[in-house]
């Protein structure tokens, strides 16, 4: 399970893996729905991985190659617990 403290990510060990920051302050209206599962933003012309689709460890390989990969997070999801 990954932790969510103020705007960080970390892992169960305690590993800072991410800091959530949208510049752009993106809503989920702003995205639209790629071909893979993934997201696009109209804003910033970004993919935005949803982690709904994604297991824990792929998701924390994906951040430790690149820390600014943009993230869809539901609060509903399992994986995260929002401390």
């Amino acid at each position: 399970m990954l932790n969510i403290i103020d705007k960080d990510i970390y892992t169960e060990k305690g590993e800072l893996i991410k800091t959530i920051d949208c510049p752009k302050k993106v809503s989920i209206k702003d995205l639209r729905k790629d071909k893979d599962k993934s997201l696009y933003c109209n804003n910033c012309e970004k993919t935005i991985l949803d982690t709904e689709y994604m297991s824990e460890d792929n998701l924390i390989k994906t951040l430790k190659k690149d820390k600014n990969t943009c993230l869809k997070i539901s609060r509903l999801n399992p994986m995260f617990r929002f401390v």
